[in-house]
């Protein structure tokens, strides 16, 4: 009789629980340089300039509050959460650049332009360190509103990251 009031009571308590996400979507961007294109190797997509957001990945709650030597990785982790396989052309290069590009969604609490829009910015020196199959990562990052009892202060979330490599190695 124990275990079926112990299983009741813990029935009870799990049934009201439910998943909810704090998130919401990010759906306009610009890249600042009118000369880069970035194109979905599967052709679903082609941004440049400004742009309405063709998909929203869900990496948000998944680990990529990172950074360094485990960045430069994680787009694996990526493309489990609906980042995408992309082709990058930019201006000082002849050839396309192969990328893998993460267009997240904003946790509610965020503050900054990065929240409501991206704004995707690929400096040149970035470009350059992208050589004989090197990984390079741009993105924008917001920090959370610090109204809560915890101290959010050092959290950082990504609004996008583009992982770019001269060489096919995504």
């Amino acid at each position: 009789m124990k275990y079926i009031i112990a299983l009741f009571i813990t029935l009870l308590l799990f049934t009201g629980c439910t998943a909810t996400t704090y998130t919401k979507p990010i759906t306009k961007g610009n890249i600042e340089d009118s000369s880069v294109v970035i194109t979905a190797v599967d052709g679903s997509f082609k941004i440049s300039g400004e742009f309405e957001s063709p998909f929203q990945s869900d990496i948000h709650y998944h680990s990529m509050n990172i950074s360094g030597n485990k960045m430069i990785k994680g787009y694996r982790k990526a493309l489990q959460y609906d980042a995408k396989h992309v082709r990058v052309k930019v201006a000082s290069n002849d050839e396309e650049l192969y990328g893998v590009l993460v267009l997240d969604k904003a946790d509610e609490r965020g503050v900054g332009t990065g929240t409501e829009s991206y704004k995707i910015i690929i400096p040149q020196p970035y470009i350059d360190a992208a050589k004989d199959g090197k990984i390079s990562v741009v993105y924008e990052y917001y920090h959370l509103n610090d109204e809560s009892y915890s101290d959010l202060s050092d959290v950082k979330k990504f609004s996008w990251i583009l992982w770019i490599s001269d060489e096919d190695i995504f």
